[in-house]
């Protein structure tokens, strides 16, 4: 019975290569199918939010401007994280991710 962590991401959009971010963050940690804990935080990534996105997320700039910013929220996600085997959703936006698990 290994536990997994499954990660979704929230994002300004669908190409970091032309500057979209991630706004938010999802964690939830699997074993034997079941739910064991769950992570999730907004996050301030310095970029607007188009609002076709916030119509599809329901994530505004006005929640951005008062979420922590990326650096502290990714270093949380990755103690939560830990040595957890990770699955993910829209990974190539969650790079901080990455990074701060380094």
């Amino acid at each position: 019975m290994e536990t997994v962590a499954v990660l979704d991401f929230e994002t300004t959009g669908l190409s970091p290569n032309y500057g979209d971010r991630a706004t938010e963050i999802a964690i939830t940690l699997v074993r034997d199918g079941q739910v064991v804990e769950r992570y999730q935080s907004l996050m301030n990534a310095g970029r607007r939010i188009p609002a076709e996105v916030t119509y599809i997320t329901g994530i505004t700039n006005a929640m951005i401007a008062a979420a922590p910013p990326v650096s502290k929220v990714m270093r949380e996600a990755c103690q939560f994280v830990g040595n957890t085997p990770v699955v993910a959703h829209n990974a190539s936006l969650g790079s901080p991710f990455n990074r701060s698990c380094v």
